[in-house]
């Protein structure tokens, strides 16, 4: 794969976050102190690769026990800005130096990129893609001191720019697997929890509800007048088949969700979350009949329906379209339907799934808009309509860019997040946002809708 400057700049800003590993088995014996830790995945974007897919073996601090529970095959690229909690177990108290990270020997790292050559698009497999080495420990960037019933988030970037060898401009397959790692405060925003995905279990009461997410976990979730909620889907009225995304902060005392978003992504028990590749027919408007989806991740699993691979959604214009935790002032115009789809977006896809004679079709309930992170650089000042709102332009460097125009056009609002930055007009050099990408139906181009733009540092 040629990653050409033409091909970076049809990129904007890419993908980082999820909450992927786990609290440590930390081997603490009777009496022990201990304090709890998560993990939080993460990377660094390169132009079009859409899948970096490797199995994590262990994680450990100062070379201790291992705080997975157990393996995790992890796809870094898929990661855009928002973290996953999968896991939580207790470690000894102590001063941290350094983080082990070893990465399995034996399962072949498998590297997809979006071949846009051919229309529609179809997805590249690297072939013959290895690790350079599979143990790499990181010193942290300052010692951290665990204390007693400490909660703290243990975030591991992975930096796939560094880490994925290139020969004039292609990749070789060879992987350097660079990390940057962080033990940060469950109170820090970079381990806060977003687009955390499980099935319901049931209510407890109003305001409280069990969820089960990886490894068969159940998690407690609170939700409070603050948290935003579909009012036609409230927690009453979820059952066994749904599946919820949920954004919060681990409680410090109770370990539980304090949720501040919350959607249903799915009534029938399974759903896809991907990239759309392509929308037919094209150009819209109009209805759209058929969207191609790159399949990122299922629940469950489903032979037929792999993550990885593009599969092709029938539209009707019978499916419910909604957009996930919108918390912004998104403006009337800039609506989500199946007039309004595009390329580069990031959905969550729930419906039935049937087999006849060994091939599986999915029947689409509806489709749910979802954040994205993109990152890139602004070439040109933003223009400020009043205060934090207002847009700028951004040339990408992500895998959803390679769909989306370049540049792309970012708005922003009073209440858009900043980060490293004083407000809209200091906006400037490489930068990372979070939002959604809707269609300007008065010219019919992807747009940005930020919730948060962050300068991107050295550490980034």
């Amino acid at each position: 794969m040629r990653l050409s400057k033409c091909v970076q700049a049809l990129l904007l800003f890419l993908p980082l976050g999820l909450l992927a590993g786990c609290g440590s088995s930390a081997g603490a014996g009777a009496g022990t102190q201990t304090g709890s830790i998560f993990t939080v995945a993460t990377d660094a974007p390169l132009p079009s690769v859409v899948s970096c897919q490797i199995q994590v073996d262990g994680v450990s601090l100062n070379g201790g026990p291992n705080l997975l529970s157990a393996p995790a095959l992890v796809d870094f690229a898929q990661l855009s800005g928002l973290h996953q909690l999968v896991d939580l177990t207790a470690v000894p108290i102590g001063t941290y130096t350094t983080a082990t990270i070893t990465l399995d020997a034996v399962t072949p790292p498998v590297i997809q990129y979006i071949n846009t050559s051919v229309n529609p698009p179809t997805i590249s497999t690297l072939s013959g893609a290895t690790l350079s080495q599979t143990t790499v420990t990181v010193p942290l960037a300052s010692p951290f001191m665990l204390t007693a019933s400490d909660l703290v988030g243990f975030r591991m970037e992975f930096d796939i720019a560094a880490s994925l060898a290139t020969s004039s401009g292609q990749i070789t397959g060879v992987i350097n697997p660079t990390f940057h790692v962080e033990l940060l405060n469950a109170t820090d925003s970079h381990v806060s929890i977003d687009n955390f995905r499980a099935g319901f279990v049931g209510l407890t009461n109003s305001t409280t509800f069990v969820v089960q997410g990886a490894h068969g976990r159940q998690w407690t979730v609170v939700t409070s007048n603050s948290t935003s909620l579909d009012t036609a889907e409230l927690p009453t009225s979820y059952t066994t088949n749904s599946i919820l995304e949920i954004s919060g902060q681990l409680d410090p005392v109770t370990k539980s969700i304090d949720a501040t978003e919350i959607a249903e992504i799915s009534t029938d028990n399974f759903y896809l979350g991907g990239l759309f590749t392509s929308i037919r027919p094209t150009p819209q408007p109009g209805p759209a009949t058929a969207a191609d989806l790159y399949v990122r991740s299922e629940l469950p699993a489903i032979t037929g329906l792999e993550p990885g691979e593009i599969t092709t959604l029938k539209l009707n214009g019978s499916e419910m379209y909604r957009i996930a935790n919108v918390n912004l002032p998104v403006l009337t115009n800039l609506l989500f339907s199946n007039s309004l789809l595009t390329p580069g977006q990031a959905v969550a896809v729930g419906g039935v799934t049937t087999t006849a004679a060994g091939v599986t079709t999915l029947t689409t309930h509806r489709i749910v808009l979802e954040r994205q992170g993109q990152s890139g650089t602004v070439t040109t000042p933003p223009t400020i309509t009043s205060g934090n709102a207002g847009s700028f332009l951004l040339t990408d460097n992500s895998p959803a860019g390679i769909l989306l125009p370049s540049p792309l056009t970012v708005l922003t609002f009073s209440n858009t997040n900043f980060i490293n930055l004083s407000g809209l007009s200091a906006v400037t050099g490489p930068i990372r946002v979070v939002g959604f990408i809707l269609i300007n139906p008065s010219t019919q181009q992807p747009v940005m809708v930020a919730r948060s733009v962050e300068l991107l540092t050295a550490a980034d």
